[in-house]
């Protein structure tokens, strides 16, 4: 049952940069007419041991505020750029910290140090790292269960929590809930269905049958079917990066056999604890229609502040980005 709930979690999120290194990729990229003046991005690495011949993390840190948070991108496998477009406007109150995770493309790691625990630690050097007692984290999709799992293992060093179309936060599914999984599925699967799909592939020429698509086309038809699953506006599949060595699938599959034997349920942990909690979700989120789980779930926890916005699939910062904003404002 764990590999048929989490066989759609691979997936990885990538959005045009909002913020980068270089000026000119600035002006073209920014969600904001003052996102040059609050980016001030530095990448650095995390070092795991002996500098010289231990792997190392890439991490990223931009904005110049005063407030730490530290953001987990989804995956398991993923890179991090959607998580600077999804905090695009906020640079001015806080101080954002992003890692790669071990395994991913700018943090390259032998298969054998490739482990949900080890993801866990990884978090935990960063905290030593940048010396903060407290952590504000924003995890997004499987990034929401590692800061789950974080604050399970290190709740002493929890400031609060912000999920953003989280996984899931039970695993195995309970059985109880197992009607409102599989009414999401066929929600979903009629949604993926929707007209605008089609008629975006025949308005660039994509469904011309007896003809070979250049490699350019195949990257946009991927990318709109990437879309069709991922937003609610398929019409935005160009904001999206995704695909090939962008992806290091196989650390999805290392991950997950190193889950622990009895899985985990993280509402039981979050009602044993007092740090405030935040969970947003897109009303179309692929991995739950209409927010009956999450809805449910997060009603368990009577602390708990539950955000669903309307005509959102799972990557938020791209269908509604400044209602995103606005919500991260109250959560953050």
């Amino acid at each position: 049952m764990k590999n048929f709930i989490f066989k759609y979690a691979w997936v990885s999120f990538f959005t045009i940069i909002a913020c980068t290194d270089n000026p000119e990729e600035i002006n073209q990229k920014s969600n904001s007419e003052n996102q040059d003046e609050v980016c001030e991005m530095k990448s650095w690495f995390l070092s795991t041991g002996a500098w010289q011949t231990d792997p190392q993390i890439y991490v990223r840190e931009f904005g110049t505020g005063t407030d730490t948070v530290l953001m987990l991108h989804g995956g398991w496998g993923a890179e991090h750029s959607g998580m600077v477009d999804m905090v695009a406007d906020l640079g001015s109150k806080y101080k954002f910290f992003v890692h790669e995770q071990r395994g991913s493309l700018r943090s390259p790691f032998p298969d054998s140090l490739i482990t949900y625990d080890h993801h866990i630690e990884d978090v935990e050097l960063l905290r030593k790292e940048l010396r903060v007692e407290k952590l504000t984290l924003l995890g997004h999709s499987m990034g929401a269960v590692l800061a789950s799992a974080y604050a399970k293992k290190y709740p002493e060093h929890i400031e609060k929590l912000v999920l953003v179309s989280p996984a899931y936060l039970k695993n195995p599914f309970p059985e109880e809930d197992m009607d409102l999984l599989k009414s999401s599925q066929s929600e979903f699967g009629k949604f993926s269905e929707r007209p605008s799909v089609k008629q975006e592939l025949e308005k660039l020429g994509l469904l011309t049958e007896g003809r070979k698509l250049s490699s350019k086309e195949e990257t946009i038809k991927n990318r709109i079917d990437f879309a069709t699953r991922m937003l609610y506006d398929v019409g935005k599949w160009h904001q999206l990066n995704n695909g090939k060595a962008l992806y290091k699938g196989n650390v999805y599959g290392l991950t997950e056999r190193t889950y622990p034997e009895k899985g985990w349920n993280f509402i039981e942990e979050f009602k044993k604890r007092s740090y405030p909690i935040s969970v947003i979700i897109g009303a179309q989120d692929f991995l739950d229609m209409g927010n009956h789980i999450t809805r449910k779930w997060t009603e368990e926890v009577p602390r708990a502040n539950f955000i669903s916005i309307e005509n959102t699939g799972h990557l938020p910062w791209i269908d509604q980005p400044e209602k995103l904003s606005m919500q991260l404002k109250h959560s953050l």
